[in-house]
């Protein structure tokens, strides 16, 4: 059985225990980043509707108006929290990683990385924009819709991933399946 959670050996415990403060001061810097970037998305989220930048109804909202919040509100979100978050977090861990002992730098080990990632269903969403787009969908308010609309480019996203990657994908395992067979023979 798998375990969740935080899963720590013993080499992991004596590097908490032994660098405590510095982990509590990056835990406070994650906490005000975090705050702060809740903060300027409810800010941005209460100009955008205010200044006419996206619709106050989310029915009346299109692609179009999904792309360009999402893209503001990143570059907003790096502009008034990042910039300072990263430099923050520059200015403490360099100091502090030089003056670690060399058995605790050789004692790090990957934490918190997951296996795999979701490429695939990131795929399916920039193909399913695009579908969206040539459909002549992209300024269409979402209201006006219908889930057959939402399901059939979700498919049609699936089945144009498939087809451009799916294919060569089959002919080089069959190519390698061949190569194998002949080998074997």
């Amino acid at each position: 059985m798998e375990k969740k959670g935080f899963d720590f050996d013993e080499k992991d415990k004596r590097f908490l225990k032994k660098h405590w403060r510095m982990m509590t001061v990056f835990g406070v810097l994650i906490a005000v980043a975090a705050s702060a970037a809740a903060y300027v998305l409810l800010w941005f989220v209460q100009t955008a509707q205010t200044t006419g930048f996206v619709p106050t109804a989310l029915g009346n909202w299109t692609i179009g108006y999904v792309v360009a919040f999402v893209l503001h509100l990143i570059f907003w979100e790096l502009l008034l929290v990042g910039s300072w978050a990263a430099v923050a977090a520059v200015l403490l861990v360099v100091p502090w990683y030089r003056n670690l002992p060399e058995e605790d730098k050789r004692g790090s080990r990957k934490r918190g990385t997951r296996e795999g990632g979701d490429a695939f269903g990131f795929l399916v969403l920039i193909t399913w924009l695009l579908v969206v787009w040539f459909d002549g969908r992209w300024a269409l308010p979402f209201q006006s819709w219908t889930v057959n609309a939402w399901v059939y480019s979700f498919l049609a996203a699936v089945a144009w991933d498939l087809l451009i990657f799916g294919i060569p994908i089959l002919v080089a395992f069959l190519w390698w399946i061949r190569r194998e067979v002949g080998e074997a023979a």
